[in-house]
């Protein structure tokens, strides 16, 4: 009898196995209030990390596009050359941490280290960097100011999720 309580309350206290599901892949951002996200696919991936932490004091590469219609609209990069886990990056003209966002209706190229822009500031986090599952996660915002006569860029609510 002491046997079949100690089986019934075997059976009655396991924990139940949950299983969360893996986020999906995203970013996504507003250009000048509009919403970007990457779309379409022109033979290589429309967004990708790479990565190489035994490189300089560790690089790190975020390239995205977008296609309106069947003409290329948006670039968008994110990059540096000393990354190495979570924190805030701030991106400035002389700094090593960039961003650079080509918009391909108007042929405006930002490149936040670039000698024709005026004014560039902002920043990237990453609230998660995991090599072993290459799973990177943060958030962006920037603003690009050139003197070529190009608009200038308001990158805001910036969010990207990556696991491979």
């Amino acid at each position: 009898m002491l046997s079949v309580i100690y089986l019934s309350l075997g059976f009655s206290c396991k924990k139940k196995e949950t299983t969360e599901p893996t986020p999906k892949n995203y970013f996504t951002c507003k250009i000048n209030g509009v919403g970007y996200k990457p779309s379409e696919y022109n033979g290589t991936s429309n967004y990708s990390i790479d990565i190489d932490p035994n490189y300089r004091d560790g690089i790190i590469a975020i390239v995205t596009y977008s296609y309106l219609g069947n003409s290329r609209n948006y670039t968008v990069g994110i990059g540096s050359d000393s990354l190495k886990g979570v924190g805030r990056y701030e991106i400035n003209k002389y700094g090593r941490h960039r961003m650079i966002i080509t918009n391909h209706i108007n042929n405006c190229e930002y490149s936040s280290d670039g000698q024709d822009i005026v004014t560039s500031f902002g920043y990237f986090t990453f609230d998660q960097y995991d090599l072993n599952n290459f799973i990177f996660s943060g958030e962006f915002e920037a603003t690009m100011i050139k003197t070529d006569g190009c608009d200038t860029l308001h990158i805001t609510e910036g969010k990207f999720y990556y696991h491979q």
